[in-house]
């Protein structure tokens, strides 16, 4: 007896350690995998990992060593050149036979049966309008080149802000459609006690029913709302995300101010924001920067076609040894200098026929730029009319939710009183529910909008800068 009283404590602590380990069991192992991600963090992964802007980055590097190799055509070329010949011997032979034959003609005498020839040959051209187009066509791939990559980068900056909010945004409504699913549970629990004690008819708690399955939908509908904008984020962030991820449910503090600051201008001063010229406007939007730039190459482009009506000078020097039977650079020895001078005269009208399809090729590169421009200003007065409407909508969205909250007490306290029905309490309750989702909809799509609005104007950096705190 006494060795068994002794154990107990064993026996105790052997159960703690079962209970310890059967919990740390059934905890899901990718809970610790899980990141959480702040908005800083999620625009410095997308710039360094997403494969958009590193494509921008190759295409940089690309129109770097096309224009070195534009100036590069423009040096001396130089080439060794060796001929190795054996004539049969059958052939070798009947060459002495009739020396006024086409054979005898073509193949003199002093031929080696086996032959060697070798010379090295310098070309540098003088004169090629196509070469010096060339460099100015470089020089225009390298800004169209530089105006894509930050057109991407900002195009990437901006889908991050607008889906991180997204998800803050899905975020907060679900969480307030489960506390309103929640509570349709409780009511509907309620109103089947009540009517199998004979208190509700079947129609009211099929009401309360309907009104349960309605909230458990919006939810599930929400929770898929969730998971796209995840699913968007995640997107945008590239190949550096290796695990699930959870975002911080902050806003950074530059957002709020720059939204409450669209929202205190007048509806006037909103639509000058965007009363631009088109060279302001190309200016500022690198993405109209980046297809006016296309516009140049494709003009420096049918103007290069003209430089195959030009002449073209190149000098030519040729050092060579004398063809003999020996691979040695032993035999007589020729220098040549040439100057060559080509003039075109008549291709058959090709010239003619790449020239004008270089001019139309040119011409529809102008109007998709003029279209583009056009559906830029087409966007920018689309978002200032959206804004205009947000920062109203959230004003009456503000005032809307106080009296829907007032209007839910005061019909609760009636249903309590037996005042109401259950119909007037359930509508009651939906509308201060839709109010609140309005509110905080009306709420981040003012910032979303403000986001964009920057972003096609120029001044995301004012944004993302600070939330980087590069300044």
């Amino acid at each position: 007896m006494v060795n068994r009283i002794k154990t107990l404590p064993e026996i105790a602590l052997l159960i703690l350690c079962l209970f310890i380990l059967m919990h740390c069991l059934s905890t899901p192992l990718y809970s610790q995998d899980v990141i959480c991600m702040t908005m800083e963090e999620s625009i410095s992964m997308a710039l360094t990992e997403n494969n958009q802007i590193r494509s921008m980055e190759f295409e940089k590097e690309k129109a770097d060593w096309n224009k070195k190799r534009a100036w590069s055509v423009l040096f001396p070329s130089i080439n060794m050149y060796t001929r190795y010949s054996n004539i049969d011997n059958k052939t070798f032979m009947e060459r002495s036979y009739n020396p006024f034959s086409s054979l005898g003609l073509q193949m003199p005498q002093s031929v080696f049966r086996e032959s060697y020839y070798s010379s090295i040959n310098i070309h540098t051209p003088l004169f090629e309008g196509a070469l010096l187009n060339g460099l100015a066509i470089a020089d225009a791939n390298i800004e169209m080149a530089s105006q894509a990559d930050k057109a991407a980068r900002e195009e990437i900056i901006f889908q991050v802000i607008r889906s991180y909010l997204n998800i803050i945004k899905a975020n907060d409504i679900l969480k307030l459609q489960r506390d309103y699913l929640e509570l349709s549970q409780m009511n509907y629990e309620r109103a089947e006690r009540l009517q199998r004690a004979d208190r509700y008819s079947k129609t009211e708690a099929l009401r309360w029913k309907v009104d349960y399955q309605l909230q458990k939908s919006i939810v599930a509908s929400s929770e898929s709302v969730l998971r796209n904008s995840k699913a968007t984020l995640t997107r945008f962030l590239g190949t550096g995300l290796k695990k699930p991820f959870e975002i911080k449910k902050n806003i950074p503090t530059i957002l709020t101010e720059k939204s409450e600051e669209i929202a205190n201008k007048t509806d006037d001063e909103i639509l000058e924001m965007i009363n631009l010229s088109n060279e302001e406007l190309i200016k500022i939007n690198s993405s109209l920067s980046s297809i006016k730039a296309g516009e140049e190459i494709s003009r420096l482009m049918y103007k290069n076609t003209f430089s195959s009506y030009m002449p073209s000078v190149s000098l030519d020097y040729s050092y060579a040894w004398k063809e003999n039977n020996t691979i040695d650079l032993d035999d007589n020895r020729s220098q040549t200098l040439m100057v060559t001078c080509n003039i075109p005269i008549f291709k058959s009208f090709q010239n003619y026929t790449v020239s004008k399809t270089a001019y139309y090729d040119y011409r529809k590169t102008k109007e998709l730029f003029s279209d583009q421009l056009q559906n830029i200003r087409y966007v920018l007065t689309n978002i200032t009319n959206n804004i205009i409407n947000l920062k109203n909508q959230r004003e009456l969205s503000k005032v809307n939710v106080e009296f829907n909250e007032k209007n839910y007490n005061i019909v609760a306290r009636r249903k309590e009183q037996g005042l109401v029905s259950n119909i007037n309490f359930i509508d009651a309750k939906l509308n201060l529910q839709n109010a609140k989702l309005n509110h905080i909809s009306t709420y981040y799509d003012l910032i979303s909008s403000m986001i964009e609005l920057y972003y096609h104007l120029g001044k995301l950096d004012t944004v993302y800068v600070k939330i980087l705190n590069l300044k």
